[in-house]
Order: structure tokens, then sequence, then C-alpha cells
């Protein structure tokens, strides 16, 4: 963990992230792979060759409230951009939308009811009754008030696209998720995530990769940092920018809007103790100042970790939030593009 005053509280429940995560979703990641093996055709190893102008740069589309704060896509699309387009899920559709279609969409969580949204969901009512997960943080205020219309434009313009774009898609995606875009029909492209060390003689990793026998690729926890380990270790991008990647909320989103608000009540007794969970960070760029929480920031220790490995050059565009260090850069994307 990085030199900064956070309370002990904080380091503690950072600390145990991983297990927390380990623990959550390890009997999905293998009922999951093991439910996937047979659908699957195509892995890493089977992607086409990009064309020379692809192979030179590219850019991450994640979903972060900067995306729409900062105008990311008007800017690509008016910019005419002829680099590789990576898009995760949640930012499918707002591609889409912005007549954006992605080269690649990357999908990772196993999340039985929620993952399927980002691909237009038959059994949406359902699955969102009593969860108010995306209710609580949704930046699309369309789809907030009329979740239920939007959704079902939402099928249609996937089933309309699909056909054109990669889906670089985990051995974890759960069932709804894996039938939803077969049908829509996308081209499948199979991976499984690192979750622990391999070598280790009771990897889970080595058990998922035994079932498929799928290459493995990290992920960094989340599916924006995996878009970029693709890029920079698969795709072998050498010029890569980020967006969307804010892993931090502005200072005027409520606590109780976080992605794991409730989470993070079980390791507190007080509203100090609470607020300790959410350390701040000044934007280099603007000054403008961010706060995170233990999730995003595991996220972050990650990411500049991995980008230590990494070759080529990354540059954070997202034009806000908390990733930023001597070797990730800040620039705008406008920047980055010319």
């Amino acid at each position: 963990m990085q030199d900064k005053n956070f309370s002990e509280s904080f380091k503690q429940v950072v600390s145990q992230i991983t297990d927390i995560g380990k623990a959550w979703h390890s009997s999905d990641l293998l009922i999951n792979a093991k439910y996937n093996a047979p659908y699957a055709k195509n892995s890493l190893k089977d992607l086409p060759s990009l064309d020379i102008a692809k192979q030179q740069e590219a850019i991450i589309v994640s979903a972060g409230p900067s995306l729409h704060k900062q105008g990311v896509l008007k800017k690509i699309k008016e910019s005419n951009y002829q680099g590789t387009i990576v898009a995760i899920d949640g930012s499918l559709v707002k591609c889409l939308k912005s007549g954006i279609i992605p080269d690649y969409v990357l999908t990772l969580d196993p999340h039985p009811t929620r993952m399927i949204r980002w691909f237009g969901d038959d059994d949406f009512i359902e699955n969102t009754r009593n969860d108010d997960y995306f209710s609580r943080q949704d930046l699309d205020v369309n789809f907030r008030n009329n979740s239920i219309k939007e959704n079902e434009e939402n099928i249609e313009l996937i089933n309309k696209h699909a056909s054109k774009i990669k889906l670089i898609i985990c051995s974890s995606a759960p069932k709804n998720v894996v039938k939803r875009v077969q049908e829509a029909g996308f081209k499948l492209y199979w991976w499984n995530p690192i979750v622990d060390d391999p070598k280790q003689e009771n990897s889970l990793t080595r058990e998922i990769y035994k079932i498929n026998k799928y290459p493995c690729m990290n992920t960094g926890g989340n599916v924006g940092t995996a878009a970029w380990v693709f890029a920079n270790a698969i795709l072998k991008t050498p010029r890569i920018a980020l967006t969307g990647m804010d892993l931090g909320y502005h200072l005027e989103t409520p606590i109780e809007m976080t992605q794991t608000y409730y989470e993070l009540l079980e390791f507190v007794n007080s509203r100090e103790e609470l607020e300790a969970l959410f350390p701040k960070f000044t934007f280099p760029l603007t000054g403008e100042v961010f706060y995170t929480d233990p999730t995003y920031f595991w996220y972050r220790h990650n990411f500049l970790q991995l980008l230590e490995q990494a070759n080529g050059e990354t540059f954070n565009c997202t034009e806000s939030g908390t990733l930023f260090d001597d070797n990730l850069p800040c620039k705008t994307l406008n920047e980055f593009m010319t």
C-alpha cells in the first residue's frame, strides 16, 4: 500500500479484499467454467490479426463517471479515431448509442443477475427485484427513470451490432450472459481469469484451467484493468489510453451511493469509522479532489503493480479520479488522439 495517511481500519479492509473476493466467487468461477466449457469454440489464441492502423494504439473505454462527465465518447466519435477501441461490458451500450462500435468488449464478473443487464436482459424485472445496486449509482438517468423501456431498446441495439464485435468472454460468465450473447450473435473468444498463483498446488486458477485449457489472463480484480491487460499483453498495443477509469467518486457523491457501501457497514461501528474508509486524492491535471473506497483503492494498487511489468506506453486520459502515478502520466484524451 502506498505511503499515505490511511486509517488503520482502511488498511485492514484493503488487506482482506483478495480473500473476501475469492471466498465470494470461487464456487461460481468453477460452476460457470464447467457449464461454459462445451460452448467454447475459440479462445484468445484464435483472435485474427489487426490491421496496421489498429495495431498502433488503443483506447480502453471503461464505465466510470468521467465517461459521461468528460464527454469521452463524443470526443472519440468526432475525432474519427482509427486505433483500436476496447470497451467493457458496462460501457458497450453507451458506445453503441454514441455511434461507436468497439473492436472488442470484455466481460468478467460472474454475478448471476447483474451482468446480463449490459447486454439487454429478457428477465429485467425479475433480476432487478429487491436489488438497488444499479439504482444507487447509475449514471444513465434515462435508464434509471425509464429502465424497462430502455432495457428493451438496449436489446434491439445489441442485436443490431453484436455480429460486428469480438466479445472477449471470461469462463466465469454466468449462464444467462452466455445464452444472451450467443443469441445476439457476438463473435466469442474465451479466456480464464488468474485469481491466485497457478504455481500453487491447490490453485483455483489451475483448477479452472484444467476444465477448459483456455489461456489465462491477469485482471487486477476488475474488468477495466482486464481490458487494459488484454490490449497490452494480448494485442501487444504499444500505446494505450485509459478512459472511464476513475476508481473513485466526485466529492458531491454521497457515500451511500458508492459501490460497496452496504458491505463496508459490516466493518464499522460509527459514522466516523465509516468515513475513514473513503480517503481523498487530488487529480494532478486539474487539482480536483476525489475520494475512493477500499475496493477501488485495491484495484488502483493492482493496476499500478501490473503497469510496472508492462511494455509500451499507457496514459490515463480519464481526466478525473484517483488512478495516477509517476509511471502513469495523465493527459487529456484529445491530446492523446492528436
